[in-house]
């Protein structure tokens, strides 16, 4: 375990006023400063020099140098397996979350955590023998309360608890959500800056109130070896809000209540520091707040920690920046012990302790062959060995063999087992002889079966003893479901005159035994066929206009109507056959379940309770059957979910599009038929129709947002590095995200939501 301290970098905010007659920084590694308080016709004694000697100084460094000289190589490491770690410090209006996350104005301006995103994957990509798996989590702390920044739109707030899990510190019930690609991973964060806390106050119009936490978790696995181990590491970026002083920001309320709790937070954490600095302290108060409490493991435990500490260069605010400095020469005093985070996979390790059950065996054979032991066998009794053994102990019992030879251990279970049964064969056949001589069932099942005789030979009209007829209908006197359907199918053919004409039979009793006419289904003949019932001056009927209609000036409207139609029958059709997939993989997993309980209560039975978590060769081969049937339950159910919200939209799609068919079609009728006559009618116009698959004219003028669109598509081909952050930033703007949250409040106004899918305008 090696030791390894807090690397600290000292990062100036670009600034035309900077005060080189106060700041002085030399060979980019020490930062003098220089107090303007002098004495003034009497001794003062005050220190009014400072030197404080850092790792590196970053002066008007750009966002890429800061990144080589912070991030990168804690990235690599995080890669590797080592927990890392970076936080930003200072006052407010430093520079700290520009630092962190950076501007989405400018890509060149983007902060540490895009770049240690696209760092990531780039390198992931490139390592072909390990595969990767990336997760994200966002958290706020915000008050003293733990916020989720990735909770879901409609989701109930969940309690965010911090605990301890095998030395590591944990944030329970936090979402952590899976990131297979850059943009998906630059679409988390941007999707949690929109749901923190900001507030306007004199030093920045856009303060952040809160803590943040941005954690990527990676697990890395070997596709060449088969070892058990992997290597599960997590690389943290934390934007500490900034500390102020009331008296120069002047807030009030809200604010004013944000800022006591943010410097109350920041106190606890140099009280941390200095008690983890300090080696004869036997006690550090990690838990005095959440803040403190999260960042256990950076401060002084398994972890890779970088701290740029933010100062504002002008003489106005030369107290906060000794103070931030001060606090970045105790942070250099802490020692942390990175060392590479190594689990073992169980079912991995399960199989590797099999194989080597198996050659400790075949040493085991070769040992007894040696000693002239050849007969013996570690392998479980088949079923003829077990008849034998089992006819052996009969012969026992009974006296034909005297003793029975012992041979080893495992011939001794084997012997018990089978006393076991044969005991409980006994007890069975005992109580199969008593039942037969004593006829104890037949006695019970012979009255039983009386009484449903007597009841079956009575009929209708018995009288129980209080007036009423009760017993079980005759066959004859049930009306047979099929002539109830048919009876029902024939009535809904009827016309209004036969169903008028009709009722006046109802009234009249049918007899059940009477059979119900079956009529032919009406013949319908073709619309040329059938002679017109108007003179030609007279309006069609609406049926004959309306396939008029269709056909001519309604036709694309109609074609929209179909095709949604079609769309929407395919995909119930897709979500029938996943929805048998899921109850299948559903079934699978219970009787898998059922077998595994089953043989673990035989197992404890024989073994006892010491070998309820062993498993053999066959229980193994169930829980990976257990497995791969979890995994195709819980896919199918994802894209059943999909589909269904496909559904939904084609359903919402399919019923604009029959309204508005409705509509044109009435008002075209109106036009042309009924009000010939009437040229100065002026025309109804609708919204225009959402289809599935519009095909775009090619003769369409580009508007001012397609060249923009345009004209930014070119540009990210000349940087394909780009592509993945404009995406995420594309995205984000088409959400509506940019809203900042009001000071004070917890949940956002705006949450993101999946992306629509199948949305065109005709």
């Amino acid at each position: 375990m090696a030791h390894n301290r807090v690397k600290v970098v000292v990062r100036t905010r670009p600034t035309n006023n900077f005060a080189h007659e106060n700041i002085e920084i030399l060979e980019e590694r020490k930062v003098v400063v220089h107090s303007n308080k002098h004495a003034v016709g009497h001794i003062n004694n005050q220190v009014s020099d400072w030197s404080f000697p850092m790792d590196r100084v970053c002066h008007n460094a750009s966002q890429e140098c800061v990144y080589s000289e912070c991030v990168a190589e804690i990235v690599d490491k995080a890669i590797d397996g080592y927990n890392g770690t970076m936080m930003a410090y200072g006052q407010t209006g430093a520079g700290k979350t520009f630092t962190i996350t950076g501007s989405t104005e400018n890509y060149q301006e983007r902060g540490m955590i895009p770049r240690a995103l696209s760092h990531l994957y780039q390198t992931i990509s490139e390592m072909v023998e390990h595969t990767h798996t990336i997760r994200i989590s966002y958290m706020e702390i915000y008050n003293e309360i733990l916020t989720d920044l990735l909770a879901t739109e409609g989701e109930e707030p969940r309690t965010l608890t911090i605990s301890e899990d095998d030395g590591m510190t944990v944030v329970k019930g936090l979402n952590v959500k899976l990131a297979n690609t850059e943009e998906e991973a630059l679409n988390l964060l941007f999707e949690g800056e929109t749901n923190r806390v900001i507030a306007e106050h004199a030093l920045n119009h856009a303060s952040s109130r809160s803590h943040c936490v941005f954690t990527i978790y990676i697990e890395s696995r070997s596709r060449t070896q088969s070892s058990s181990n992997y290597t599960l590491s997590k690389l943290n970026f934390v934007d500490l809000a900034g500390s102020e002083r009331l008296g120069k920001t002047k807030s009030e309320g809200v604010t004013k209540k944000e800022a006591m709790y943010i410097n109350q937070s920041l106190t606890f954490l140099e009280q941390v520091i200095i008690a983890v600095a300090d080696r004869k302290r036997e006690h550090v108060p990690f838990r005095q707040s959440k803040l403190t409490h999260v960042l256990k493991d950076s401060i002084g435990g398994n972890c890779n920690t970088v701290m740029v500490a933010n100062i504002w260069g002008e003489s106005a605010q030369l107290e906060e920046t000794i103070s931030t400095l001060r606090f970045g020469t105790r942070m250099m005093c802490v020692a942390n012990e990175p060392m590479q985070n190594v689990h073992f996979d169980p079912a991995l390790l399960v199989k590797e302790y099999e194989q080597e059950i198996k050659q400790l065996k075949m040493e085991l054979a070769m040992h007894d062959t040696l000693a002239n032991r050849s007969n013996i066998s570690y392998e479980p009794y088949t079923e003829s060995q077990q008849f034998d053994l089992q006819q052996m102990i009969r012969r026992y019992i009974s006296g034909a063999v005297p003793d029975i030879d012992i041979v080893n251990l495992r011939q001794v279970k084997e012997i018990f087992k089978q006393f076991k049964l044969l005991v409980l064969s006994q007890e069975k056949d005992i109580e199969a002889k008593l039942v037969q001589k004593y006829n104890i069932d037949g006695a019970m099942d012979g009255s039983k079966s009386s009484r449903r005789g007597s009841d079956m030979d009575a009929g209708v009209g018995d009288t129980d003893g209080t007036g009423f007829g009760l017993g079980i209908a005759p066959t004859a006197a049930k009306l047979d479901k099929a002539a109830v359907v048919e009876t029902r199918k024939i009535k809904s053919r009827k016309t209004p005159k036969e169903r008028v004409g009709s009722g006046a039979k109802r009234s009249q009793p049918q007899s059940p035994q009477e059979e119900v006419p079956e009529l032919p289904p009406p013949i319908t003949p073709a619309l040329s066929s059938i002679p017109p019932l108007h003179p030609p001056s007279s309006p069609p009927s609406k049926a004959d206009a309306f396939e008029e209609f269709k056909r001519e000036r309604g036709s694309e409207i109609n074609r929209i109507f179909v095709e949604n139609k079609k769309t929407m029958c395919e995909k119930k059709k897709v979500a029938k056959d996943l929805a048998g997939a899921v109850n299948t993989a559903k079934k699978e997993i219970d009787s898998v379940k059922a077998v595994l309980e089953k043989k673990r209560v035989e197992r404890i039975a024989e073994e006892g309770e010491a070998a309820g978590n062993v498993y053999d060769e066959e229980e193994y081969k169930l829980l990976t059957e257990l497995k791969e049937a979890k995994k195709k339950y819980k896919d199918n159910h994802t894209e059943l979910k999909g589909v269904q919200s496909d559904i939904s939209y084609c359903q919402r799609l399919v019923d604009q599009a029959r309204q508005r068919l409705v509509q044109e079609f009435d008002n075209w009728y109106t036009e042309s038929f009924v009000n010939m006559g009437d040229q100065t009618r002026p025309s109804t116009t609708t919204a225009p129709l959402t289809a599935m698959a519009p095909s775009p004219s090619p003769q369409t003028v580009e508007d001012n947002q397609e060249k923009f669109e345009r004209l930014q598509l070119e540009l990210m081909m000349e940087n394909p590095e780009s592509i993945p952050y404009l995406n995420a930033k594309k995205k984000m703007e088409k959400k509506g995200f940019y809203q900042p949250k009001v000071p004070g409040k917890i949940k956002a106004s705006v949450r993101n939501a999946p992306p629509g899918h199948m949305t065109a305008v005709l």
